[in-house]
C-alpha cells in the first residue's frame, strides 16, 4: 500500500453514471456470499445502465481489481475493489453484464437529501431469509455484565485469512456507520465484536495484511478478495474487533 495514501481521502469514481437517483431503486442482498464478501449485514447495490469508464476498464487501472465470486441471487459475479484502500466499488453479473454499484462507496455530497431519503425507505430485498441472525438483535441490559463464552470461527470470502476466537464473557455487537466502514464494505456500515487478544488466533494468514487505516487504528485485510476482518485500536492493545459478518454461521 502507498504509505501516503489515506482511505479517508478516497473518493468514489461512480457518481458520473447516476443521472436521476430518485428513479433508481436500490437492491439489498442478504445471501451469505454477499454478506461474507462485503463483511456487512447485507450488500447494498445501486443498479446502473453502465459502469463508470474507470471501473469498466479495470484491467488497465492499477488500483482496481476483480474478485470472482458467487451470489445466491445473481449467480457468478465479479466483485470490484480498490487495491490501495480496499474500498468495495461494484459487482458485475457474469451472465448479462448487469452493473451494480456498491452504495457505500458513494460520496455523501453527491447525493441530494431527496435521493438519500428515497434510497433509505425504498429498496428491493433479496435472499432475506438467509440474513444475518444478529442484525436485528437488541441488547438485554440484564445480561450485559456476563454470559457464556462463544467459540467463534470466521474468515474472509476467499478463505485466505481465517481465525478462531473466544468471544469473552460479555458478547457485544456494535454497529458503525462511519464513512470509512461504509466505503470499505460497500454497504450501509459494519458490525464489530470486541474480543480479548489472548483468546484470538489466526488459523490461515496467507493473504492477511495489517493496514493502518486511521490515525488511531489498524485493520486486518485480505489482499486477495479485499475483505476487512478486524479493527485493532492503538488505545486497546489487549482487544481485537472482528467483523461480525466474517463469523461463520455455525458460530
Amino acid at each position: 500500500m502507498d504509505p501516503d495514501y489515506s482511505p479517508e481521502r478516497h473518493r468514489s469514481r461512480s457518481q458520473e453514471c447516476v443521472t436521476d437517483p430518485t428513479s433508481t431503486r436500490p437492491l439489498r442482498c442478504h445471501c451469505v456470499s454477499c454478506r461474507r464478501y462485503h463483511t456487512a449485514a447485507f450488500a447494498a447495490f445501486l443498479p446502473v445502465p453502465v459502469l463508470p469508464s474507470v471501473l469498466a476498464n479495470a484491467s488497465t487501472v492499477g488500483s482496481v481489481t476483480n474478485y470472482a465470486d458467487y451470489c445466491h441471487e445473481l449467480g457468478p459475479v465479479d466483485r470490484m475493489f480498490c487495491t490501495q484502500c480496499r474500498s468495495t466499488l461494484a459487482t458485475v453479473v457474469a451472465s448479462d453484464g448487469t452493473a451494480l454499484l456498491a452504495l457505500g462507496c458513494l460520496d455523501d455530497d453527491s447525493l441530494s437529501p431527496t435521493a438519500a431519503l428515497t434510497w433509505q425507505c425504498g429498496f428491493d430485498k433479496r435472499q432475506e431469509l438467509q440474513g444475518a441472525q444478529w442484525w436485528n438483535l437488541r441488547p438485554r441490559v440484564a445480561e450485559c455484565g456476563g454470559g457464556s463464552l462463544l467459540d467463534l470461527h470466521g474468515g474472509c470470502a476467499c478463505g485466505g485469512a481465517t481465525y478462531h476466537s473466544i468471544s469473552g464473557s460479555a458478547l457485544q455487537l456494535q454497529h458503525c456507520y462511519c464513512k470509512l466502514c461504509r466505503q470499505l464494505s460497500g454497504s450501509v456500515g459494519q458490525t464489530w465484536i470486541p474480543v480479548p487478544q489472548q483468546g484470538f488466533e489466526w488459523i490461515s494468514r496467507e493473504s492477511l495484511e495489517l493496514v493502518r487505516t486511521t490515525k488511531h487504528g489498524q485493520r486486518h485485510q485480505c489482499s486477495r478478495c479485499g475483505g476487512v476482518l478486524t479493527i485493532v485500536y492503538d488505545s486497546q492493545p489487549s482487544v481485537i474487533w472482528p467483523v461480525a459478518a466474517t463469523v461463520d454461521e455455525a458460530s
